[in-house]
């Protein structure tokens, strides 16, 4: 992976996570240096893309169709993939199939030979397959079971079954998720837990690693996805109690600043402008000049009894001008302001290729592209990024011959029964 000498060196974790929130968090734990070996059944889709897949299947998908290089899924739509791609940096991949007597032995003794276990399938299916926290920290007891159930491992609702924006609705996030004076489901479909809990997860395991480091054991950390996400809203919890006041479907705005998204000259190119205090306002209206709308916002009262007008008159002040003129402008004064980046806009943002923020990394399914960067950095040491994804059993000879001892003959013998293979067949 690298030369660097990183706070995980020597940590293995075992990846069994799908779709976004768990891939999100072993990303993280790769950063660090450990290494992160995904265990992936042939017989099964864990990239979030079919074996069978082709390019004639997507020609006419729109969105689907451009997650692939060219918008072409063949060959190896599994590998070529950007939803599997972006959050697959510096991991391993070894093909075991769980529901084996082969692939359940094998995974079996690479957790023995490990420190970590990550997963966020759904509640009972590591039980199903043998593989319960319990009997894990038996066979290992200073191996850390990171589980993350949406709704938690007990409780009445422990055993839902869902999608991210489903588990929104349950914890209160899409009675808010609106534009303003629409209803609440207008915004779109959005994964506020998927984008809350790869952090947080990451988090949890270096606070268990670091206890290990004390007591010398393992143990469960119980990540319960719908839980950890509520904290983001928490101040609205705190006023329903404290005021008895529910939350207002605000769109781009907000209850306390003036501030909202102005279209721009340009084709759909917006700006975001936040006015904090009066300080801000006077800003704002020495760049805007002489206008009749801005004599009704002299105080922070005047500007929330009459936030729409007052927003009307900064759409239409930003209307004739470029986003980045309207940055400027600002900017030099001191007033919070930005635009709304596309992704093409960032991929040209002369701010993140000074900082070297998008890393070129090449591989042979996929060709050479840009990969989003690391989301911190640290004095002492380069987090790691090394290979951009690991093709599907890159991995398997090192993982069943060099970490689990496996000879020439019984690897072959798998490999032969296509029990270990680097192709998926779902």
């Amino acid at each position: 992976m690298t030369d660097t000498n990183l706070p995980l060196d020597g940590i293995r974790v075992v990846d069994l996570t799908v779709v976004w929130s768990g891939p999100g968090a072993t990303a993280l734990l790769g950063d660090l240096g450990a290494e992160v070996i995904r265990i992936e059944g042939n017989n099964r889709v864990s990239r979030q893309a079919s074996a069978r897949t082709t390019n004639a299947s997507v020609a006419n998908s729109g969105w689907s169709r451009n997650t692939y290089p060219d918008g072409k899924p063949e060959p190896r739509p599994y590998d070529r993939t950007a939803l599997f791609n972006w959050h697959a940096r510096n991991k391993l991949a070894a093909c075991m199939n769980l529901e084996t007597p082969e692939g359940h032995e094998a995974a079996l003794r690479l957790i023995e030979i490990s420190d970590v276990l990550v997963e966020n399938n759904t509640n009972g299916v590591l039980e199903k397959l043998g593989l319960g926290h319990d009997r894990l920290l038996e066979l290992n007891p200073r191996l850390i079971v990171a589980r993350m159930p949406p709704m938690g491992m007990t409780g009445p609702m422990s055993n839902y079954l869902g999608y991210g924006p489903n588990f929104n609705s349950l914890v209160g996030i899409a009675a808010m998720d609106g534009y303003e004076g629409e209803p609440p489901d207008s915004a779109g479909e959005n994964y506020h837990m998927d984008e809350s809990a790869p952090a947080g997860l990451a988090f949890a395991v270096l606070t268990a690693l670091w206890d290990r480091e004390v007591t010398g054991r393992g143990g469960l950390v119980e990540f319960a996805q719908a839980e950890n996400v509520m904290q983001d809203i928490g101040e609205f919890f705190l006023d329903y109690q404290m005021n008895d006041r529910k939350p207002a479907v605000l769109g781009n705005t907000d209850p306390a600043l003036l501030q909202d998204a102005f279209r721009t000259a340009e084709d759909d190119r917006w700006v975001v402008v936040s006015i904090r205090d009066d300080r801000d306002w006077a800003a704002l209206t020495g760049v805007v000049g002489d206008a009749g709308w801005t004599a009704l916002g002299r105080t922070a009262a005047d500007r929330r009894a009459n936030s729409r007008a007052l927003r009307d008159g900064i759409a239409a002040w930003c209307a004739p001008l470029s986003s980045d003129d309207v940055v400027r402008r600002l900017a030099a004064v001191r007033v919070p302001a930005a635009e709304v980046m596309s992704e093409l806009r960032l991929l040209a943002d002369p701010h993140l290729a000074a900082r070297e923020w998008f890393k070129a990394r090449s591989h042979p399914s996929v060709g050479t592209y840009r990969y989003p960067g690391h989301p911190w950095r640290a004095d002492g040491f380069d987090l790691a990024f090394g290979r951009p994804l690991p093709g599907f059993g890159e991995d398997n000879e090192y993982v069943y011959k060099t970490l689990l001892g496996y000879g020439d003959e019984k690897y072959d013998d798998l490999v032969s029964r296509r029990l270990v293979t680097d192709e998926q067949f779902a």
